[in-house]
């Protein structure tokens, strides 16, 4: 899509996103590790489907922005992340999610291209930035300042706070929300 092609404005509409970290907060481990092992090792956070719609139903833009630095360390490759991304979102009823970006960089891998600094890896804010784009060409404005950040790592609320988003953690977001 050409990013200089008008946007209608009249057509725009506003609203929150819900931003969600991958790993330990839309899905973990069958088995209970760190990070899983291949499709068969995925589940949904028990909870996560129903509260996502909640925030789905009362109108906010669900966006996915998870780092998956094992490309960068040769643990997985881009295509084995983005068959498990598409197999998480396969366990959904439906898909409640608008855009999902992920990064493979971290410049501490050994794998190149991946072992660079990227703007895109969380604490960064890149992913977001990206998704505001694609959302303003969908006809969406974001209003980062009604939005909310739900990830369970300091990476994530790093994230939230570098954007200026609220942050909750994923414990707190499934109790509370």
């Amino acid at each position: 899509m050409n990013n200089n092609a008008p946007i209608n404005i009249e057509n725009l509409e506003v609203r929150p996103a819900l931003c969600l970290d991958f790993d330990g907060t839309v899905r973990r481990s069958k088995r209970g590790l760190d990070f899983h092992e291949g499709t068969a090792d995925i589940e949904l956070v028990p909870g996560i489907e129903e509260k996502i719609w909640q925030f789905r139903n009362a109108r906010h833009l669900i966006l996915g922005i998870s780092n998956q630095a094992g490309v960068a360390w040769g643990f997985k490759s881009p295509n084995q992340v983005s068959a498990e991304m598409d197999y998480t979102l396969s366990l959904f009823s439906k898909n409640p999610f608008h855009l999902v970006k992920y990064c493979f960089h971290d410049a501490k891998g050994s794998l190149f291209p991946y072992n660079y600094r990227s703007l895109l890896r969380k604490p960064d804010i890149g992913m977001l930035a990206l998704m505001e784009v694609e959302s303003f060409q969908e006809g969406f404005i974001i209003d980062w300042d009604r939005s909310l950040f739900v990830g369970d790592r300091p990476e994530d609320e790093a994230c939230a706070k570098n954007a200026g988003i609220a942050f909750q953690h994923i414990s707190e977001f499934l109790t509370h929300g």
